[in-house]
């Protein structure tokens, strides 16, 4: 009964802030997004031995010292939001992401950043797996879903 009387005006207020911020630090850690353009790009990292300084990648300064399975682990990918970290903060991250028209998933490692507003996947390892369809190499691009996962090795 002591307890129940505590949480009366002032404290029901720093509890419900308190759970406030719990849920918006949970929805940062789930960052994801809808409705994103996925344009190709042909890294190619399978002919190049899934070297990031030979792709000339942005990541290649924290991540290219990182082992042959970690960088062949997943498809490559350059990432520029709309939701999630950027810059050095989002090398070596992993993303679900999914084709909004067919459903078809890949999980892809992020080795790059672009300015196209949303991901920038490499055709062989990525982009091809997912477009079933033949519409994204049609239109030049795909709309997708994306979400940060946990890679499993960092």
């Amino acid at each position: 009964m002591a307890a129940g009387r505590m949480l009366t005006g002032g404290g029901r207020r720093v509890a419900l802030v308190a759970a406030l911020l719990c849920a918006a630090a949970a929805a940062a850690a789930a960052q994801q997004a809808s409705g994103v353009r996925a344009t190709y790009n042909y890294y190619r990292p399978q002919n190049i031995n899934w070297d990031l300084n030979a792709a000339s990648a942005y990541c290649a300064t924290w991540d290219a010292g990182k082992s042959l399975e970690w960088r062949s682990r997943y498809g490559w990918t350059a990432f520029c939001g709309p939701a999630g970290p950027t810059g050095q903060a989002a090398c070596g991250q992993c993303l679900q992401v999914t084709n909004s028209a067919t459903g078809a998933s890949i999980t892809v490692r992020i080795v790059d950043q672009c300015s196209n507003g949303g991901l920038d996947l490499d055709y062989d390892t990525a982009f091809s797996k997912i477009d079933t369809n033949g519409d994204g190499v049609r239109d030049g691009h795909l709309t997708v879903s994306y979400q940060f996962v946990n890679c499993g090795d960092n």
